[in-house]
């Protein structure tokens, strides 16, 4: 044990906010504990898919997070979080140096990339919906490791983020198959503008990526329901798939991809809208590369019926939370929710034999609509169903040889965020 000297004591008190913590008298030290834990009951039609999308219970993010400060400048964060396969890997693990308070900080480590609005805004507790959609959650970023030069200019107007790093597409595991350049801005104009004060939480901007896939990379499934970083063999169950690859298909070669976003919180309403396009090298055989294009869209609206306001996806404080004690008094928060969003590949995956024609599609669409029910700021309840169309009919049972041009879900999710 080593004897600290008095000098260097400092009693610590705790806090308790969006998780419990301790920090100094001063402010100066801090250590903050969350946990996230989410699960899914999802009802598929077709009832009788095989091996994806099988009617049962998930378990989608269980997540422990610890962050805090090391003095003011000096900040740090590692979180794990548990995959459907129930194991516990590293999700965040970074420290961050606040250089010139908001408007420049500097992250070195693995974090959350900072390439589209709807990865990077805001975390999975905050959705209006409950998983992104199809472009980001099949062609998004996800995590990496590299660095990023970050921060807010104009008291909040500009947000801006430029990173180098060293990862893969999405999934968890950070396997160093590419290498990427990313930038994202989001400005907003109005935020304190007196003259147009319904639009002060307008936001609007854009991301870019410029990469390569340095060695060939395996290519996941196109997947219709399931949570980005756990896109892998292990969410076969939990989710629809509309393309699957060839066994030899990989990526390889140069990677451009784009987004434009625009979204809106005033009063009760959300509004989010992303338009992303991406053209990649792939290859069907390890050695040839074939360019492969694909663009999509999305657009979400949601609106909060029992008077709260919102100014970005973040907590919600019902103004009724309910309370068992009392007697279930109060009703919590109400948020109804509708998001379109698509999916079009370039028919070069089925022209340059990337991927099979007769047993998967190329182009899909989903339509979510249901509600979000918060308890008290800590609970929430989602439930949605979502209709899923594609381009051509899907194999959706490798037994009984089923095709089908469509899928339903009725998902229901309950979560826990302290």
């Amino acid at each position: 044990m080593v004897d600290c000297p008095e000098a260097d004591r400092q009693p610590l008190q705790a806090v308790l906010d969006d998780g419990f913590g301790l920090e100094s008298c001063d402010g100066e030290y801090a250590l903050r504990f969350h946990v996230l834990n989410q699960i899914d009951f999802k009802v598929f039609d077709p009832c009788d898919q095989s091996p994806a999308a099988r009617t049962g219970l998930y378990i989608p993010r269980t997540r422990i997070y610890f962050e805090g400060q090391l003095t003011e400048p000096y900040e740090y964060e590692v979180s794990l979080q548990r995959s459907l396969e129930g194991q516990f890997d590293l999700l965040d693990a970074n420290f961050n140096i606040r250089l010139c308070e908001e408007r420049l900080q500097v992250t070195v480590g693995r974090f959350l990339v900072p390439y589209s609005y709807a990865w990077y805004d805001h975390l999975e507790q905050y959705f209006l919906v409950p998983e992104r959609a199809l472009f980001p959650l099949n062609l998004g970023l996800s995590r990496a490791t590299g660095g990023m030069v970050s921060g807010t200019l104009g008291d909040g107007v500009l947000q801006y983020a430029v990173a180098g790093i060293d990862g893969r597409l999405t999934g968890l595991a950070d396997n160093g198959t590419t290498a990427d350049g990313v930038a994202y801005v989001n400005c907003r104009p109005f935020l304190h503008s007196q003259l147009f004060p319904v639009l002060r939480h307008l936001n609007v901007g854009g991301s870019l990526a410029i990469g390569e896939f340095t060695a060939p990379a395996e290519l996941l499934p196109a997947r219709t329901s399931v949570q980005s970083s756990e896109n892998d063999e292990s969410a076969v169950a939990a989710s629809a798939i509309f393309l699957e690859w060839n066994e030899d298909a990989a990526g390889l070669g140069d990677r451009l991809q784009g987004a434009l976003h625009l979204a809106w919180y005033c009063g009760p309403w959300t509004f989010e809208s992303e338009w992303q396009a991406s053209r990649a090298g792939l290859t069907p055989n390890g050695t040839d590369i074939v360019e492969v294009t694909a663009h999509g869209f999305h657009a979400g609206l949601g609106c909060m019926l029992t008077g709260e306001t919102v100014e970005g996806r973040t907590t919600v404080e019902p103004l009724r939370p309910i309370d068992p004690r009392g007697g279930f008094s109060g009703m919590g928060a109400i948020e109804l929710l509708a998001r379109y969003s698509e999916l079009n590949i370039s028919d070069a995956v089925f022209d340059e034999g990337l991927s099979d024609r007769d047993s998967w599609a190329n182009k899909a669409y989903t339509t979510d609509c249901g509600l979000n029910w918060y308890w008290n700021r800590f609970l929430k309840w989602t439930f949605t169903w979502q209709h899923a169309g594609y381009g051509s009919p899907v194999l959706v049972n490798e037994t009984k040889d089923l095709f089908s041009r469509k899928n339903d879900l009725f998902w229901f999710r309950g979560q826990v965020y302290f």
